[in-house]
């Protein structure tokens, strides 16, 4: 049944809710879980898994970001109700790992609730809400450049979740604050991009350093080299050990021949010696 969330906290009791409900829980079921007021969590939600374990998945950040961005345009556009595509609806995560990221949220979602209420709610209608679903769209777009380095993508996820939640609690005052920080991080991405950060030059400005992007791309295939001869030593050992083992086997069996052969021999001159001793008789 679908629920009004008015808080962080019911947010998460709903997601609590669904994974205990479904092995599995997909888009679409948080969607209609989260009722008529959506636009609020269906960006803070995306957001916030971001920056949990979950968001350490390579291509997950991006994802996310495009269903937030998804989400966001609708809003733009006016919309009353969200429409998500099938292919998106249909996505999937466990019930495991999103009980596992609902309760690593727990204590952030009491920080946000305690301190966050409405204020401003002016702030936080049209067409102040729609500027910031624009901003959200741009914040999004920066989301699959960051995801090359540790972390970096949860900046513009962490001003999301901050727009999603100005929204969910009607805090104008917060969304003052998320804009602010998202055009000073949009600046300063264009600054980067501009003096050459995001290039493929030496440039560096220190918010995103090309050199450390050429860092983890080298350490990659460094650690791909590493695995390739290992697996290639493994293989050669495997040969060796195999060549060890059936030259011992042909020891083995030429000794058992050689043995038997010699007990044979023993044997048919033992018979001899027996024959002779009896003719001489």
């Amino acid at each position: 049944m679908a629920t009004t969330p008015h808080s962080v906290g019911d947010i998460l009791d709903c997601l609590d809710e669904l994974a205990q409900e479904n092995d599995a829980v997909s888009v679409g079921q948080v969607s209609r879980a989260f009722g008529s007021r959506t636009f609020g969590p269906a960006i803070m939600v995306p957001a916030l898994l971001e920056l949990t374990p979950v968001g350490a998945i390579p291509g997950v950040p991006t994802f996310l970001a495009v269903v937030i961005a998804l989400v966001a345009v609708q809003k733009m556009a006016g919309r009353q109700s969200l429409w998500i595509p099938g292919i998106l609806a249909d996505r999937r995560v466990s019930a495991k790992k999103l009980d596992k990221a609902t309760n690593k949220l727990r204590g952030l979602g009491r920080f946000m609730d305690r301190h966050f209420h409405r204020r401003l709610k002016v702030m936080t209608r049209a067409p102040f809400a729609q500027i910031a679903a624009g901003i959200v769209v741009l914040l999004c777009a920066t989301v699959p450049f960051l995801e090359v380095l540790p972390f970096a993508s949860s900046v513009p996820m962490l001003t999301i979740a901050g727009i999603g939640l100005a929204v969910l609690a009607r805090d104008g005052v917060l969304m003052l604050v998320a804009i602010s920080v998202s055009a000073a991080a949009m600046g300063a991405l264009g600054y980067d991009y501009w003096d050459g950060g995001l290039s493929d030059t030496e440039a560096v400005d220190g918010l995103v350093d090309q050199r450390d992007i050429d860092n983890a791309k080298a350490e990659a295939e460094s650690a791909g080299r590493e695995a390739k001869s290992a697996a290639e030593d493994t293989e050669r050992a495997v040969e060796q050990i195999g060549e060890d083992t059936e030259r011992a086997v042909e020891e083995t069996a030429k000794k058992a021949g050689d043995a038997v052969k010699k007990a044979g021999d023993e044997a048919a001159s033992a018979a001899d010696e027996a024959t002779s001793g009896s003719s001489g008789e």
